[in-house]
């Protein structure tokens, strides 16, 4: 999708104080905890299947499927979000029947290590990379790095970041694209038998600094993919998104940028043969 490429920050040099870094670090340690609650939910309750009465599929892309559900649920924001931040639903007056809420699951080839390798996007450079494989967005930026990768966590990560995604096909109806600040994060998870998942998470925050732009629309998200390797070079993929505004082609469009990571797969295969 990315047209215009990546670009350095549209708004003011963003930087966050230790307060706010903690409080980030909380609310994504939070969220992760409630979504891996939802993902061994899924695994042992409903046998990893989707009940169709309460999801309807929208999108499928080789062994990867995305359902949608209409909610009256919101986000879900706990109260405790940074203090800087202000809800950019309040400020368009959006309602929770405006929400998209979707659900993505399925299985691809690979192994995690490679994937989360793929996933991993903290800065600039790796976003480029990332976006000629993926091209999930039209245009994004980072604005600031809270927790870098280090030797010992290789794939802890959390960046804030923009993006720009235009409606699909220019549509009559939605002439503005849609934008988005938010946290990435993205880490792994042990669980207490010794398994564990690699897990990718967005989620909507606003700064003084981070203005509405013209021509856009400012969106909000949350989103959570999980991943576990099931099998020899086989991983499963578990994610859940709300989105608002809520149409459902950008809906789809952003779960597809949220969930669409089958493509990485092809990247870090081809890195690795880079590197041979």
């Amino acid at each position: 999708m990315m047209k215009d490429g990546l670009t350095i920050t549209p708004f003011p040099q963003l930087c966050v104080s230790n307060t706010e870094r903690q409080e980030m670090i909380d609310l994504v340690d939070n969220y992760v905890e409630d979504y891996i609650d939802k993902y061994k939910d899924f695994v042992v309750n409903d046998k990893c299947k989707v009940n169709k009465r309460r999801w309807q599929h929208v999108k499928s892309r080789d062994k990867l499927h995305v359902y949608a559900k209409r909610t009256p649920r919101g986000l879900g924001r706990r109260s405790s979000v940074l203090r800087a931040s202000r809800r950019s639903s309040q400020r368009h007056n959006t309602t929770a029947k405006d929400m998209s809420v979707l659900l993505g699951v399925g299985t691809f080839a690979g192994e995690l290590e490679d994937l989360m390798f793929g996933v991993l996007s903290p800065t600039l450079d790796s976003m480029r990379i990332k976006a000629s494989y993926v091209q999930d967005f039209d245009n994004a930026a980072v604005l600031c790095s809270v927790v870098e990768p280090s030797k010992e966590e290789p794939f802890q990560s959390l960046v804030i970041k923009w993006m720009s995604i235009d409606p699909p096909l220019q549509s009559a109806k939605l002439s503005k694209s849609r934008d988005f600040v938010f946290i990435e994060a993205t880490g792994i998870v042990e669980f207490e038998d010794g398994d564990c998942v690699g897990y990718h998470f967005l989620h909507s925050v606003d700064f003084p600094k981070t203005g509405l732009l013209p021509n856009k629309i400012r969106g909000n998200l949350s989103a959570f993919s999980c991943f576990r390797q099931i099998g020899p070079n086989t991983i499963g993929n578990f994610a859940c998104a709300t989105v608002d505004p809520g149409d459902e082609e950008v809906g789809v469009a952003i779960a597809a940028s949220t969930f669409g990571i089958s493509a990485l797969g092809e990247r870090t295969e081809q890195e690795t043969v880079c590197c041979l």
